[in-house]
């Protein structure tokens, strides 16, 4: 047991201070020796910087390759090329390009993760919603591109929104948000604050999961069988099944592409 009262630091103690939050280094300014103190610190602040680097390259990295490159680029590719056939740029992105997009992308980012720090709120209540999102919007997607081939892009979208919708409905106590469905076991904990005791994140999470499938094989139903024309495919699942099917098809005929190579080679050598 420390008695606080022994030390500089004197009563009441931390918790009655509410600084639990920062005991780390309150013990390492009074309970330990300057030279131990000053490498403490310099641990954790040598911690907290490589976090950083790591979240800010993983970020920047992120939306340049994934949205800048593969969508933000290629649908601004597309208007030029209808609006402005002769100056169009090249349809992909330049090495260079992508160099200052990424610069941008870690001073944007940098600046977003400083500005959270003014808020009320402390950085883990964001990394704890976060890790929540994952889980409960995100773990279903991964799972049906992985392991369920009848995905495709209407059931994602539906179970994105779906299972966003319902989790923002469920309350989030670290943010505010009271609960608008309120499961079974919701009632108030110590604080007063309604808190959901019912495992809803899994509940949230299978339901997302249940209708990224269900949706996506009524959407395979509707445009494979013509139900729908063929315009109305804004992702193109009915034309990504006819390539996939061709592809399989050239690979299980017996020397498909022997026989292809041969044809071509009678072709350029007859007179």
């Amino acid at each position: 047991m420390l008695y606080w009262n022994s030390t500089a630091y004197g009563l009441p103690s931390p918790y009655d201070r509410e600084q639990a939050g920062s005991i780390l280094p309150i013990a390492l300014q009074f309970l330990t020796p300057a030279y131990i103190s000053v490498i403490g610190i310099g641990a954790v602040a040598a911690a907290v910087m490589s976090s950083m680097d790591s979240a800010l390259l993983s970020s920047a990295s992120l939306f340049s390759s994934n949205i800048y490159k593969n969508i933000i680029r290629k649908q601004l590719t597309l208007i030029l090329v209808l609006v402005l056939l002769p100056l169009c740029p090249p349809p992909q992105a330049s090495d260079y390009e992508m160099q200052w997009v990424i610069r941008i992308s870690v001073v944007v980012v940098g600046l977003g993760g400083t500005a959270l720090t003014f808020l009320d709120n402390s950085v883990l209540v964001f990394w704890l919603v976060g890790v929540d999102m994952s889980y409960t919007i995100m773990f279903p997607q991964l799972v049906c591109v992985l392991f369920f081939k009848v995905s495709n892009g209407y059931g994602a979208s539906v179970g994105y929104m779906l299972a966003f919708l319902v989790r923002v409905l469920s309350g989030e106590p670290l943010m505010g948000l009271p609960p608008a469905i309120k499961f079974p076991g919701c009632r108030p904990d110590k604080e007063g604050k309604m808190t959901q005791y019912f495992p809803f994140r899994t509940l949230i999470m299978l339901v997302s999961l249940v209708s990224i499938l269900l949706f996506s094989w009524l959407a395979s139903i509707v445009f494979n069988k013509g139900l729908l024309s063929e315009k109305w495919d804004v992702f193109d699942i009915r034309r990504k099944r006819k390539q996939t099917a061709r592809a399989a098809g050239v690979k299980m005929a017996p020397g498909g592409e022997d026989a292809a190579a041969g044809k071509q080679l009678l072709d350029t050598t007859s007179c």
